[in-house]
């Protein structure tokens, strides 16, 4: 069963303290008390220090030992209160379940221990418990213990806290979310949302690497939450993602390998897989409303095609061997270029160029398609120029770039898309 810690603040009689730990300990075998009583005030009888060893005594006898008692030095101010009740929810890091009883007291008791509940990051499920009742003994105005009831509530600041991230999440607005996770705790299921959270922020920077090794961390615990009422979707994402970023995972060193002039294969599913999570990364941008940085990255989409057809070709395109290519091929680039030397390197125009030299060209429409792409990429004040692109236009030329990506490699993108699609 679940280890539960149970946080009773101490008022005047022990009856409320025993009634939220029998309903506590008859759901679990391992429940520990916490007792948080005020320092007693002159003439107080009976004293909160007096009731919580009585409450102490009596959860003895019906075989709770772990008890412990907390006071508060001065349980009128909020400050010296407010800190000794973080001091005991900082302690309980190693629980499944808090439960929080703020029915005993002065006020200043309950709102400090509710205060510290609601803002401390708990790791276990936090419910907050008050016990109450109508039926009241007149003489001392208290509940009588059979009327009693345990009233619950489980909406908290870190389940508003999760549930925004979630939300962020959903829209692919990992920036927002990765700022709000860090008020989640390390563990149990906000711990699982805060990984992923952080999975999918490093992939969307194109940190594939960083962002599979969570996902293989977080591979078992996601298939655990799959029947989750709340984080199912979540789960199924982090799942699925982990197959095609095993392939973007081994990509990412033989590109390295290339960057440095080594001679190395590449395998052709990743390959559409990195082109895809480019297209998706851009229409991403269109949800978070950044239009300039969508047409940058559909741009980027259509560069890494260009680069993989040429190593397809055989050709390095950091590092291209003008040697091992036939001399008919580099004088037709050469005259293509209207240049009389071979370039160092080879960038989107050039390659596209070297290309079309080896007998790879692309159709007069999506040559107009791309210079439009060109153009209002290199307008845009993230480059050249000083324009701000609109939605409407990062949408259009994101399908500019799906079309002459799936011209260059002969292939549709629809399958590898769906593949690293971040939907919910």
């Amino acid at each position: 069963m679940a280890k539960v810690a149970l946080v009773i603040t101490v008022g005047n009689t022990a009856e409320p303290i025993l009634k939220a730990i029998e309903e506590t300990q008859g759901s679990t075998d391992e429940v520990t008390v916490f007792l948080l009583y005020g320092r007693p005030f002159p003439n107080q009888n009976p004293s909160p220090f007096d009731i919580a060893k009585e409450a102490k005594l009596r959860a003895e006898k019906i075989g709770l030992p772990s008890l412990r008692l907390f006071e508060a030095p001065d349980p009128e101010d909020i400050d010296t209160t407010l800190a000794v009740a973080r001091d005991i929810l900082r302690e309980l890091v190693e629980f499944e379940q808090v439960i929080v009883n703020f029915t005993g007291g002065t006020k200043v008791l309950s709102a400090a221990i509710v205060h510290a509940a609601l803002t401390e990051p708990i790791v276990g499920e936090l419910t907050l418990d008050y016990t109450g009742g109508i039926v009241r003994d007149a003489a001392a105005g208290r509940v009588i213990r059979g009327s009693m009831r345990v009233k619950r509530s489980e909406r908290t600041a870190t389940d508003e806290v999760l549930q925004q991230v979630m939300n962020h999440l959903k829209q692919a607005n990992y920036r927002d979310a990765r700022l709000l996770v860090e008020h989640l705790p390390e563990r149990g299921k906000g711990g699982f949302v805060k990984q992923a959270a952080l999975a999918l922020y490093r992939w969307d920077e194109f940190d594939y690497e960083s962002s599979v090794q969570i996902l293989r961390r977080l591979n078992s615990s996601a298939k655990t939450l799959l029947d989750d009422d709340r984080l199912s979707l979540l789960a199924a994402l982090v799942v699925r993602l982990l197959e095609p970023g095993n392939c973007l995972f081994a990509m990412l060193p033989l590109l390295r390998r290339l960057e440095n002039n080594s001679n190395v294969s590449i395998e052709v599913g990743g390959v559409t897989l990195l082109i895809a999570d480019a297209i998706e990364s851009a229409i991403r941008r269109l949800t978070e409303e950044r239009p300039t940085d969508s047409v940058l990255r559909s741009y980027r989409a259509v560069e890494i095609a260009v680069q993989m057809q040429l190593i397809k070709f055989g050709i390095n395109p950091w590092h291209p061997d003008w040697q091992s290519l036939d001399s008919s091929v580099t004088r037709l680039f050469c005259d293509l270029l209207g240049a009389s030397q071979l370039p160092s390197t080879l960038a989107l125009s050039t390659g596209l160029t070297l290309l079309a030299a080896s007998g790879k060209t692309i159709s007069q429409e999506s040559h107009k398609r791309l210079v439009d792409l060109q153009q209002s990429r290199n307008l845009s004040y993230l480059e050249h120029g000083y324009h701000r692109l609109d939605t409407e236009a990062a949408r259009r030329l994101n399908g500019y770039a799906v079309r002459v990506c799936e011209e260059l490699i002969d292939e549709s993108l629809g399958d590898a898309r769906s593949l690293v699609r971040h939907s919910w």
